[in-house]
């Protein structure tokens, strides 16, 4: 399917899912991926991608003309998200014994040790983030623990399509990539599944538990819509 939006052309791909809402996913290529409800007709599709047309042209043009690289090769000043800002590779010379070891500052991330090559170094940054987002995630479950339900155990972990989830058993789990994210993104997750421990769907009663606890709920949710495409296309390759 092609998508003409003010004279522009835009290759489009949909996907029909068990679903209740029309999710847009802006590709690498400047292409839209599109998941849909069953039984959805393309007309009603049309309309709901028209009515985004402004945020689909936007988000298509950054993509094009400041798009991430098609493949990352972790070379000194490649620019990669932490907490929701765009920071540098910065390689400083270190002990080799020790490996590589990341931190993130005001002049992006700091990466010392002797051996600076794309495996480690995408080790290396994957490991951080993994960490980050584990750390985070425990300073909110324990903020939270006196006005949320206590989850029964919570994991992070590789998720390819989602954010968070949570079980029948209480059980909250979330993608390793949070870290990339702004604080009050991963915050607002946290809520998110935490409130499914006590509402297992996405009912007026949820929403309403979610908006109390966290008021930039919805925010957060339009960070995330405008940006998923970035994040997820990390590292940008499959090697």
């Amino acid at each position: 399917m092609e998508l003409r939006l003010k004279n522009q052309k835009i290759p489009c791909e949909i996907l029909k899912r068990k679903r209740k809402t029309i999710e847009i996913q802006v590709q690498k290529d400047g292409s839209l991926r599109i998941l849909a409800p069953k039984g959805l007709r393309k007309e009603n599709i049309r309309e709901a991608l028209k009515e985004k047309e402004n945020w689909i042209l936007k988000n298509v043009r950054e993509v094009r003309d400041q798009g991430l690289p098609e493949t990352a090769a972790f070379n000194e000043g490649e620019l990669h998200y932490g907490f929701g800002k765009l920071k540098p590779l910065c390689f400083r010379q270190g002990s080799k014994d020790k490996g590589l070891e990341v931190r993130l500052t005001m002049d992006g991330f700091i990466i010392s040790g002797a051996d600076f090559s794309k495996a480690l170094v995408k080790k290396a940054l994957e490991d951080w983030y993994r960490l980050q987002t584990k750390k985070r995630i425990g300073y909110y479950v324990k903020k939270y623990r006196n006005s949320l339900p206590r989850p029964t155990a919570v994991q992070v972990k590789t998720q390819k399509k989602r954010w968070g989830s949570c079980n029948h058993k209480g059980k909250v789990m979330f993608n390793w990539k949070l870290s990339m994210t702004p604080a009050w993104v991963l915050e607002y997750l946290v809520v998110h599944e935490l409130s499914h421990v006590e509402e297992f769907n996405h009912s007026k009663r949820f929403w309403s538990l979610v908006e109390k606890t966290y008021p930039k709920w919805d925010e957060a949710r339009r960070w995330l819509k405008e940006h998923q495409y970035k994040l997820n296309s990390w590292p940008y390759d499959k090697s």
